[in-house]
């Protein structure tokens, strides 16, 4: 039998590269994904259906991982973004795929994160909205509506937020 090493090599850099930003472009505008329905999992350990989590705001939600270092690095982008989208209505919600929901709520402790913490473990929501890789994110309306696709936190998903937020967004001090 042939050593397999280099392959192996192969495999596990691709994996650590995995959470790098795909070469799609970006998604504008509603998306016709349901997602409306998918269950996460709070910090708490209990349940949340997505469209309560969105509690019919603008929802900036980013996918994310512990052991991803590009998804590490944006966290204290959006918990500036967190903290300057609150007053004007609009928010932004962690969800950590692949991971349990004590893991999530461990790091996130550990990190200090205040805006909200969600698990997809089985990967519901991310596949939902085709968003395997990490960091990545989704911004959604009021309505609940996907109206942006994206890979990690950028100008762009900063605007589609504010977009979301229509007129409220003059209220808003972006980071």
């Amino acid at each position: 039998m042939r050593p397999r090493l280099p392959l192996l090599i192969a495999l596990a850099s691709a994996t650590a590269i995995g959470c790098a930003a795909r070469a799609r472009a970006p998604t504008h505008g509603p998306q016709s994904a349901d997602v409306d329905g998918v269950a996460l999992v709070g910090a708490d350990g209990r349940p949340i259906v997505l469209r309560d989590a969105l509690a019919r705001r603008p929802t900036l939600v980013s996918f994310w991982a512990p052991w991803c270092e590009p998804c590490v690095r944006e966290l204290p982008d959006l918990e500036r973004l967190s903290r300057a989208v609150a007053p004007c209505g609009a928010a932004v919600v962690g969800v950590a795929v692949g991971e349990t929901p004590a893991a999530t709520a461990a790091f996130a402790r550990a990190r200090g994160l205040d805006y909200p913490q969600l698990t997809d473990e089985p990967f519901a929501l991310a596949d939902a909205l085709g968003q395997r890789r990490i960091p990545a994110t989704a911004v959604f309306d009021a309505a609940g509506r996907v109206v942006f696709t994206g890979d990690a936190l950028d100008a762009r998903a900063e605007a589609a937020l504010a977009r979301a937020l229509g007129d409220s967004a003059a209220r808003c001090v972006w980071p």
